[in-house]
């Protein structure tokens, strides 16, 4: 039977989508339901320098300006909208959001390259995207000039912007694209149009394979806009309907996130504008000033990443700094309930009375539904891939109609997420391309990922999964412990033993690093993490467990020892493979251990600590 999941509220049921572009929406309804900022808002200000600010009507102004020295230097949007590709690589900055509505308004396509990208990544972008123009900060000059290089670009397609001295000037040419004369964009009220419109490419994280062009159309986001404003907007009213007195909260958050990802771009270029609020820009994250501007400026709203979150909540110099915080928000990445827990101690009041490890349920104007590997619609309570539908879904993958065909089915977007449906609320588990087998059962690496950062000498950590002929995939934890903390191997596995069950045990091993590699916006690194595993341990893969029904019952024992449980193994290895064994073995072992060899060239090898 099919089962459609859509909101039965009938305030977001009967929620229209105007039929606007986004900068109309954003710059044009002054004192009407939509954008609540008005002209003389304060709307961008640089948190080294409170004193260089933007109003929104400067935010206009130079929109425009960018729109017409893009149009006239550079033809950009001069023969048709949606084709001329601008990539930009930058951190922080107040003419950001000025470059980003200026590409858009002089009829182009803002392509977002993530700050950390090399130069190799980015030329693959600039190329992939067919991109003809570069914008970038002056921290970015030598990597973009010479991916640009790389693509056969000239340098004076190259531009460098410059908050402080307001400009945008080419690298070579004496380009000033911030022109002294003002381009209006293009109204548009057609929906087709708008739901057929290229406006913005961001780029997937490429956590397990080559990034993908990701397609934004006007109508994605003033959806976006819409419905994610929508649940303040009722909350407001039915507090009205109430009759309780509230005191009036200015909307402050802290741009420290990369603008390359979604959170970023539209939290601090979109969502910010649309709710009348300031953004304070961090020119790059780092964590003392992160600390300090979120007191100086009292955060009312937070975007951040789990990992940011996981550190404040273990983090002592954590104590008043967002007293101020009204909500918060996460994303990217998984956050369970026992995380959201001890990281809302550290928040405001207001913002940790937030749900717990939960998702909204089905999202105003959109279609949900949870199917099985045969797209079959499971009973709620079973786990599955959430499929979607809605005008927030992308129309798929910049100039990879393969990709693209795979991502939809019968007009689903297969979102790759697994989640469970319980007492009317979605629950995220995991990625589905993440997931784990042991013996055919299902392991989430995110499941032992919340256990074990919930250890008092464990600062993060990540799972992945080692190959097995037998098994499937073998559970391994990357680890970062505490300084000063007095951790072992055998701890960690013995602490996941005693929670969880048995195909869920670190039967791949347990290795400490100092830091587990993420992405510009907190995503775990997993193929990094797998070549890792691959050259440390690599070399016991050929081994082979012969009594694996024991090997279940002693779980995480496999290299630690331990005196209750004296067994032998033997190795389907070569000589060099079993050697290799044993020094691990002895490295911790506490009794002693048998080793044959099945080369025929038997050796008994003992360790006693």
């Amino acid at each position: 039977m099919s089962r459609i999941y859509t909101h039965r509220d009938p305030y977001f049921a009967e929620l229209e989508i105007p039929a606007l572009d986004l900068l109309t929406l954003l710059f044009e309804t002054q004192d009407s339901e939509y954008s609540l900022a008005q002209d003389n808002s304060v709307v961008h200000v640089e948190a080294a320098n409170p004193a260089n600010r933007l109003s929104k009507a400067d935010l206009r102004s130079f929109s425009e300006q960018v729109a017409h020295g893009l149009r006239t230097s550079y033809g950009i949007g001069a023969n048709s909208p949606n084709r001329d590709v601008v990539t930009v690589i930058g951190y922080g900055q107040i003419l950001m959001p000025a470059v980003f509505f200026g590409v858009i308004a002089a009829g182009g396509v803002f392509s977002a390259a993530s700050p950390f990208s090399t130069v190799a990544e980015l030329a693959r972008q600039i190329s992939q995207a067919k991109s003809g123009l570069v914008i970038c900060g002056s921290e970015h000059i030598d990597v973009a000039t010479k991916a640009a290089a790389h693509c056969h670009l000239p340098a004076r397609n190259i531009l460098v912007l410059d908050s402080t001295s307001r400009s945008l000037n080419s690298v070579a040419g004496h380009v000033e694209a911030i022109s002294g004369t003002r381009l209006p964009w293009d109204r548009a009220t057609d929906r087709q149009a708008l739901r057929d419109s290229l406006i913005v490419i961001l780029w997937s994280s490429g956590t397990t394979g080559l990034p993908k062009g990701v397609l934004l159309s006007h109508q994605n986001l003033v959806a976006e806009t819409l419905i994610t404003s929508a649940y303040n907007r009722k909350w407001a009213l039915e507090q009205v309907k109430k009759g309780t007195v509230m005191a009036p909260v200015e909307y402050r958050t802290l741009a420290h996130l990369p603008t390359s990802h979604i959170t970023g771009l539209w939290g601090y270029l979109v969502g910010a504008l649309y709710a009348g609020g300031t953004v304070f820009w961090m020119r790059k994250y780092n964590w003392p000033d992160l600390l300090r501007y979120a007191k100086a400026f009292k955060i009312t709203a937070f975007y951040t990443v789990p990992s940011i979150y996981l550190r404040m909540s273990k983090a002592s110099e954590v104590t008043d700094q967002f007293s101020w915080l009204a909500g918060a928000v996460t994303g990217a990445a998984p956050m369970d309930g026992k995380l959201q827990q001890s990281a809302n101690k550290k928040l405001g009041a207001a913002a940790a009375a937030a749900a717990e490890g939960k998702v909204h349920d089905s999202r105003s104007r959109c279609s949900l539904r949870v199917v099985d590997e045969d797209f079959r619609d499971v009973e709620p309570g079973r786990e599955g891939e959430l499929v979607v539908k809605g005008p927030v879904v992308t129309q798929g993958y910049y100039g990879n109609p393969a990709a693209t065909r795979d991502a939809f089915r019968d007009g689903w977007f297969c979102s790759g997420d697994i989640g469970v449906m319980r007492n009317g609320k979605f629950y995220v588990v995991d990625r589905k391309k993440e997931l784990l087998k042991y013996k055919g059962l299902q392991v989430a690496p995110a499941e032992i990922e919340g256990l074990l950062v919930e250890h008092p000498l464990i600062k993060e950590a990540a799972v992945i999964g080692l190959p097995d002929t037998s098994a499937g995939d073998l559970p391994c934890a990357f680890v970062v412990p505490e300084e000063g903390g007095a951790l072992t191997a055998t701890d960690v596995k013995k602490y996941v033993a005693d929670r969880l069950a048995a195909h869920k045990q670190l039967r791949g091993g347990v290795l400490f690093v100092d830091e587990i590699p993420k992405n510009a916006i907190g995503k775990l690194l997993r193929r990094e993490l797998r070549e890792r595993a691959k050259k440390e341990i690599g070399v016991a893969q050929g081994a082979k467990f012969i009594d694996e029904k024991d090997m279940d019952q002693m779980a995480p024992m496999f290299f630690t020892g331990h005196d209750e449980y004296p067994w032998g193994l033997t190795l389907q290895s070569d000589r060099e493979t079993a050697i290799w064994c044993l020094k691990q073995v002895g490295a911790w072992a506490s009794h002693y251990w048998t080793c044959r060899f099945t080369s025929g060239d038997d050796l008994a090898a003992r360790h006693h600590a």
